[in-house]
This record gives C-alpha cells, sequence and structure tokens, in this order.
C-alpha cells in the first residue's frame, strides 16, 4: 500500500486551514487554536531544525519576522491591540503538577517573548487536559490565543499556499 506524499509546506497550510475554518457545534475555539498551534508548531520546527518546544520558540523569538509583525499589529491593528491588552490583564498559571503559584504574564505588549510565552502556556494547559470548554475563563484565554497568535502567523501561512 502506498500513503500520499506531502510536503511540509502543504502539512503546515492544510493545518492552518483548518484552524481557519469556521465554529460550529462540534468544531469550537478549542478545535481551532490546537489546529492552528499543530501549524504554527510544525512551521517553527521545520524553520527552526530544533526539536524541542523550548528550543523551537527561542528560535522564533529571534529568527524570525514575528516580532516585527507582533510591533506593526500593536501599532496598526486596533482589534489586535485590544485582544492583546485584554490577554495581558490575565496571570496564565503553569497547571502542571508540581508547578503550583507558576504563572506567565505579559507586562510589555510589544514583547512577542513574553506573548509568545502567555500563548505557550494556554497551549500547554489545553493540550494538557487543563482547559474546559465551559469555564467562561478558560474559553477566553483560549480565544485570545487563537485570534492573536492567528494574527501573527498569518503571513507566514500565506507564503505557504
Amino acid at each position: 500500500m502506498s500513503y500520499p506524499t506531502f510536503t511540509h509546506e502543504q502539512l503546515i497550510a492544510g493545518w492552518y486551514k483548518r484552524s481557519q475554518k469556521e465554529r460550529t457545534g462540534e468544531f469550537t475555539i478549542f478545535d481551532q487554536l490546537m489546529s492552528l498551534w499543530l501549524a504554527f508548531n510544525a512551521w517553527g520546527t521545520y524553520e527552526s531544525k530544533k526539536d524541542k518546544d523550548f528550543e523551537m520558540l527561542s528560535w522564533i523569538k529571534t529568527n524570525t519576522d514575528l516580532p516585527n509583525i507582533h510591533r506593526k499589529l500593536v501599532k496598526e491593528d486596533q482589534d489586535y491591540l485590544q485582544r492583546v491588552n485584554r490577554l495581558s490583564q490575565y496571570e496564565v498559571l503553569d497547571m502542571r503538577p508540581g508547578h503550583q503559584g507558576q504563572s506567565k504574564s505579559i507586562r510589555n505588549i510589544n514583547s512577542l517573548d513574553e506573548l509568545l510565552d502567555v500563548i505557550y502556556q494556554i497551549r500547554c494547559n489545553l493540550f494538557h487536559g487543563q482547559k474546559s470548554e465551559i469555564d467562561p475563563r478558560d474559553r477566553e484565554l483560549v480565544d485570545l490565543a487563537f485570534h492573536i497568535l492567528s494574527r501573527i502567523f498569518k503571513p507566514l501561512a500565506i507564503e505557504l499556499h
């Protein structure tokens, strides 16, 4: 049996496209963020050649155009700025056992480092079963993370098509 082959670009673009799909009762903001993270993570891993999330994210923060994209959006996109400001009002707890009291937050809205750290913490909490669709706070955090990451990643995802 032969399996279809895909390029990295096609796989990344496919996950990104899925993340932009309209929400339904069965495809929620939680599904959108998971799909978006798969695209973003695949892109970051492919570009950075790093196999650990921490190393890949560190590479992205210093070796890509994402910091400039973020700063430009903060200056020029009012909706984006409002979402980043709203996210900056949260302390996002590290929900892993043994990490009680540890959290991530945004103190400087121009800092992609802080922004990605918070989004990554939301992602970790979601992927490891610590976010609930019935909790309004969790829904808001996931919604903010999705919309912000979607906007900063969009120019790079479009290049893959």
